[in-house]
């Protein structure tokens, strides 16, 4: 019965290594997963596709609550100024400046507000909007396995309503947008000819098949310890 109970300890004791090991190599596989996946650094996120700068120009969209017809409002606005930013910026020089986008951007404020203001209406929402291109806060986000950095970053903000709801963001220049914040989502979508021709990226999700695989050889190996125990 002793030697039961000791070989019961060992096998619990064995799990809970594994188990740990398996967190800590998931968490590694979100944060730093070398040159397949994201690493973080001081001004800027980098991934094996290309380099996100912290001179950038970013949208930012606050939705009037979280409640589902609020958040659908804010995918409808999402989509119109992101399809209306891709061509205007589309009609910029080439190689394109980060100045030249800030002007253009700040040109098309008001075009931008009757975008929004004609969207609402569309939906028959009475709230109000309010569109400006200033530095405004992030918090901390990671977004398809990147992490960036909390700070004031400059940004076209649309703040629908009372602003109170999960918010959406793309970087308009280099026009790299991703997908909705609050889904939880991995994937993530660039509209940048550089990043459709460089290659496969890569994101924190593409590393969990290693992780699992890990831990399955890992309990296999274990269960052929515990058989052999009783061979």
């Amino acid at each position: 019965m002793r030697s039961w109970t000791k070989q019961a300890a060992m096998i619990l004791f064995c799990i809970s290594i594994l188990l740990m090991s398996w967190e800590g190599q998931k968490t590694d596989a979100a944060m730093t997963t070398g040159t397949r996946g994201p690493v973080v650094m001081a001004g800027m996120a980098t991934t094996g596709a290309g380099v996100i700068p912290h001179d950038s120009i970013r949208l930012r969209i606050l939705a009037n609550s979280d409640r589902p017809e609020d958040q659908l409002v804010k995918r409808e606005i999402r989509d119109t100024i992101v399809q209306q930013m891709d061509a205007w910026v589309g009609k910029l020089e080439n190689p394109q400046s980060l100045d030249q986008a800030r002007v253009l951007i700040a040109a098309h404020l008001p075009e931008i507000d009757r975008l929004v203001g004609a969207e609402l209406a569309r939906q028959g929402i009475s709230y109000d909007h309010q569109v400006e291109l200033a530095n405004v806060p992030f918090p901390t986000k990671m977004y398809g396995g990147l992490v960036y950095p909390a700070g004031d970053y400059e940004a076209l903000r649309v703040t629908l309503g009372q602003g109170k709801g999960q918010n959406w963001w793309c970087v308009l220049f280099p026009p790299l947008c991703f997908i909705d914040a609050g889904s939880g989502e991995a994937a993530a979508q660039t509209v940048s000819a550089k990043a459709d021709q460089g290659g496969g990226r890569t994101n924190a999700a593409d590393k969990e098949p290693e992780v699992r695989f890990f831990l399955w050889d890992a309990l296999t190996g274990l269960w052929g310890w515990v058989s052999g125990l009783f061979a």
